[in-house]
């Protein structure tokens, strides 16, 4: 299967392998709110994702967001696929310092992006 959830009382972790673009965005908005409402620690596991698009970023970015509303944690595994940096990078999504709207300056796309 390419999404995984597995879920504790703390924490949940979505995992994504293979491809996902635009028409699964759907699927894993559901996963997000689903994780975003059960969690407090939301992990993004992209370690196996092959191709993605810029419509999962945002989506992505949207969750994101919400956990910082909501106080809650929502990062990115520290492993991440070859295909989904490139993604990242070649979308100027790469920043070396947080988002303003998040008062802890914490963002996505802050951290090593080099392959």
């Amino acid at each position: 299967m390419d999404l995984e959830v597995t879920s504790s009382a703390e924490k949940t972790v979505v995992k994504l392998k293979e491809i996902w673009t635009i028409e699964r965005t759907g699927e894993l908005k559901i996963a997000l709110q689903e994780a975003l409402r059960n969690s407090e620690d939301i992990v993004i596991d992209v370690e196996n994702l092959t191709s993605t698009d810029l419509c999962i970023l945002q989506l992505f970015c949207s969750a994101h967001a919400l956990s910082v509303k909501l106080g809650k944690s929502f990062a990115l595994y520290e492993h991440k696929s070859e295909p989904f940096k490139t993604i990242v990078r070649d979308a100027g999504l790469v920043r070396t310092i947080g988002c303003h709207r998040n008062p802890n300056k914490n963002c996505l796309w802050t951290g090593d992006w080099k392959s």
